[in-house]
């Protein structure tokens, strides 16, 4: 068990830790209840309020990236000690996310549950505020790939694991991945809160669930936050190709 969930050191510091809390409240509420008045006018025309969401994404990205980047600058300290070894993992947890995704969604479709909305919500975001992930690679399929799979993978990583799973995981794993379905709920019900919704949000929280806690697993793992950043990008990348090479998909 101890080689499957091995013990921790890596984490963010505190301070950084409670900027991201400050975070939390910009991505999550502040800037989403005023993108409407960012976009007046353009909210109803999905060629024009994609890019919304496309500068949302980025931003929160750039705004994250700039203040964890001490830290991730640390962490590729170890990586590139032993490359080989990240990659490895990194494409074993990648490996899982395909699967686990595949399994759900199997066996929702299977017992007739329409999982429309629950492909709606692939890739994987921090929050979808004026378009699902699949509506923006369908409009900007290359533009929406990059985005969704650089800009929307350092946001998760640090608004989720860098803040909620890696400060705790360090002393307490079991309680680590107990909050993580916590957390990553939170964002949903404030979606739901802001918009309404209850099947699409619900679908969203559950297709996404699986991927955050093997992400978490990798972190974990590896001990590295640039384990779940690449295969999150990775995955986020797949599902994005995955949507033009799959005609039932679409």
């Amino acid at each position: 068990m101890e080689k499957l969930f091995p013990s921790t050191t890596s984490k963010p510091e505190k301070v950084k830790v409670i900027i991201l809390f400050f975070c939390w409240i910009w991505v999550f509420v502040l800037l989403p209840m005023y993108m409407p008045f960012l976009g007046a006018g353009l909210w109803e025309q999905r060629e024009y309020s994609v890019w919304l969401e496309i500068g949302y994404h980025a931003a929160n990205g750039l705004l994250l990236l700039w203040l964890m980047f001490s830290y991730l600058k640390e962490e590729w300290f170890m990586v590139s000690t032993d490359f080989p070894y990240y990659i490895r993992h990194a494409a074993v947890t990648v490996g899982l996310a395909v699967v686990a995704e595949f399994v759900l969604l199997g066996v929702m479709s299977l017992f007739g549950f329409d999982i429309t909305d629950m492909l709606e919500s692939l890739p994987i975001v921090e929050m979808a505020v004026s378009q699902t992930p699949l509506l923006l690679i369908s409009l900007k399929p290359i533009l929406g790939t990059f985005i969704l799979s650089v800009f929307a993978p350092i946001s998760i990583c640090a608004l989720y694991y860098c803040f909620a799973f890696a400060p705790i995981c360090y002393k307490k794993p079991w309680l680590a991945y107990l909050c993580i379905p916590i957390v990553t709920l939170i964002p949903p019900v404030i979606d739901y809160l802001w918009r309404g919704g209850i099947t699409r949000v619900l679908s969203s929280y559950l297709v996404q669930l699986p991927i955050h806690l093997l992400m978490c697993w990798s972190y974990q793992k590896t001990d590295n936050v640039w384990t779940p950043l690449i295969s999150l990008a990775a995955v986020n990348l797949l599902a994005s190709v995955a949507f033009f090479i799959i005609p039932f998909l679409n």
